[in-house]
């Protein structure tokens, strides 16, 4: 090898992003096909009982052997039986479900006369992992012109029929998208001069319009139920909303109460409670409602890519759609932005009322400061006279004593005049004990 023709390091996930773009290929189809197909909606990891069950089928035809690692991958397709009976199956596994579309060449024209199930073992649809929520028959028959609805009613027991032409004219599908008696939906689509990998996209385009609407639909009975429950958390909303504007007490804060702060936060923490009953209810459907629309879209560009040609008293798949699907899927996009709208309102009423709280919390710490300074100067003026008293009381106690000791001394000899000694100790105690006092008050902080 020329090594100056050496690629730099590929990123490691080159290949897989590579051969993303080519999975789920086309299947090429005979001019006439039996075509059988089931989506089952599945939770956890099932890939074990698939492979199971592959493996089961691989044996029940007598094909050849295929390992458990080809019957795991994400998509598996299997010639099960060949020559004129071939019998094909492709399996693809998706995010929420996984689908089987059994392909069995028609040798005749009989519409819907045998189903493809008849070639399986005996219960092994029954032994599939998860629940069947779409089961569709579709028939693919040659004609050389386009048949008209009247022709091909009976074989959906004269219900009317939705369809028309389409890929521009090089064929017909028809189909009443009822559940039919052997527990499918039949479609017929007529191959007027299509190719196999047209009619393979046909036919695949088809079946995954009917397979992803009913996927979106399973959002329409969350949405019908969660209707009375948004109902009945916007009427609690709206009487906690009330009962605190009846209870607001803003323009007169000093009228404002213990009670009345009680009360808020009772108000606010029912108002908590409901916002996290919303909040839980968003993020229970959050997750269908927008699968839902993600289906929508793909069953509007897989109609899109059917290229319908409206056909005379008939309504097209597009037609259809708009007017059953639609209002189902505009239903649940309400819902949607309702639980949304509600979710913002209780944050709204919430903000205000915490507000409401910080401003009453804060009048009322304002109103306790006041009182507390008015208390601090009578205290202060009770201080001061009872320091007065205090000096009095020392001046004369002191007084007294020196009274006492000059009588002593008087008595031993000494010429002191105890009068005179109490008359100087008096003022001289007083102011003494009134500089003492001040000293004591500046040390402890109490005086600047």
């Amino acid at each position: 090898m020329n090594k100056s023709n050496l690629l730099p390091q590929p990123y490691p996930l080159r290949q897989a992003l590579n051969d993303e773009v080519h999975s789920r290929p086309t299947e090429a189809l005979w001019p006439q096909e039996r075509v059988f197909h089931i989506a089952l909606l599945v939770q956890g990891e099932v890939t074990p009982e698939i492979v199971a069950q592959l493996q089961a089928l691989v044996d029940y035809c007598g094909c050849k052997p295929v390992s458990d690692e080809e019957l795991a991958a994400p998509q598996v397709s299997l010639s099960l039986c060949g020559g004129e009976s071939a019998l094909r199956l492709r399996l693809e596994r998706h995010n929420e479900f996984i689908t089987l579309t059994f392909f069995e060449r028609a040798d005749h024209a009989i519409v819907f006369d045998r189903p493809v199930t008849r070639r399986l073992p005996p219960s092994w649809m029954a032994a599939l992992p998860g629940v069947m929520l779409v089961a569709i028959e579709l028939f693919v028959q040659k004609t050389e012109g386009s048949r008209e609805p009247r022709s091909v009613a009976g074989y959906f027991d004269g219900n009317t029929l939705i369809g028309g032409m389409i890929a521009n004219g090089a064929g017909q599908v028809f189909s009443d998208l009822r559940i039919a008696d052997r527990g499918a939906t039949r479609i017929l689509i007529c191959n007027l001069k299509m190719g196999s990998r047209q009619l393979g996209r046909v036919v695949q385009r088809t079946i995954e319009m009917e397979t992803y609407r009913m996927m979106a639909l399973l959002s329409f009975p969350v949405a019908r139920a969660t209707l009375p429950k948004l109902s009945s958390h916007e009427d609690r909303l709206v009487k906690l909303a009330t009962e605190m504007a009846a209870t607001s007490k803003t323009e007169d804060l000093a009228e404002v109460t213990s009670e009345d702060v009680e009360l808020d936060r009772k108000l606010l923490s029912h108002l908590t409670d409901l916002a996290a009953k919303v909040e839980q209810l968003s993020a229970e459907n959050r997750v269908r409602f927008t699968a839902a629309e993600a289906y929508t879209d793909l069953v509007k560009k897989r109609i899109a890519e059917l290229k319908e040609i409206p056909m005379v008293g008939m309504q097209t798949f597009g037609e259809f759609m708009d007017r059953r699907l639609g209002p189902a899927m505009k239903t649940c996009t309400w819902t949607a932005r309702r639980q949304d709208e509600l979710a913002a309102r209780i944050s709204r009423v919430t903000q205000l009322l915490r507000t409401r709280v910080e401003i009453e919390r804060e009048s009322q710490n304002q109103r306790l400061l006041t009182s507390m300074d008015k208390r601090a100067k009578v205290q202060l003026r009770l201080q001061e006279t009872v320091e007065g008293l205090s000096i009095v009381a020392i001046s004369y106690y002191g007084a007294s004593l020196v009274g006492y000791l000059a009588k002593g001394l008087k008595t031993m000899g000494v010429p002191v005049s105890p009068d005179l000694a109490i008359a100087v100790a008096i003022p001289t105690i007083a102011v003494l004990s009134y500089v003492s006092m001040q000293a004591m008050k500046k040390r402890m902080g109490l005086k600047g």
